[in-house]
């Protein structure tokens, strides 16, 4: 599984339990997500271990030595991403249209393979 994919169902589950209100597996969401912020054990890398065994070689971006900070840009959007939730879960009388703003960007980004978030922060130093 590639980010990519990983980054289309992040973006369709986010919308769909928008949908549907789904209150509880929002919350879910966000565990997930800071579970693979903390630990880097991200299930796209997990889901390739487990299907090519000893034959999985983590790729490695070839501009990843010019980085400024040693931290993955993929890591810092899921704790965005997380962030975003949470502040939408907690302001939604003012903020309900964040979550689907982040729901679809995530969608498109799954499509398209350019997350402009990503882009940003690799602009900015991350690995």
């Amino acid at each position: 599984m590639s980010e990519r994919i990983f980054r289309l169902i992040l973006g369709v589950s986010l919308l769909l339990f928008l949908l549907m209100q789904w209150k509880f597996a929002m919350y879910g969401y966000v565990i997930v997500l800071m579970f693979e912020g903390i630990t880097n054990w991200r299930v796209p890398i997990i889901v390739s271990k487990i299907r090519y065994g000893d034959r999985y070689q983590e790729y490695v971006d070839a501009c990843s030595g010019d980085a400024k900070i040693s931290f993955d840009a993929e890591r810092v959007l899921r704790f965005a991403v997380a962030a975003f939730v949470v502040v939408s879960l907690l302001f939604s009388e003012i903020l309900w249209f964040f979550p689907w703003f982040v729901g679809f960007m995530l969608m498109m980004a799954g499509i398209t393979n350019i997350c402009p978030m990503v882009m940003c922060l690799r602009w900015m130093g991350f690995r």
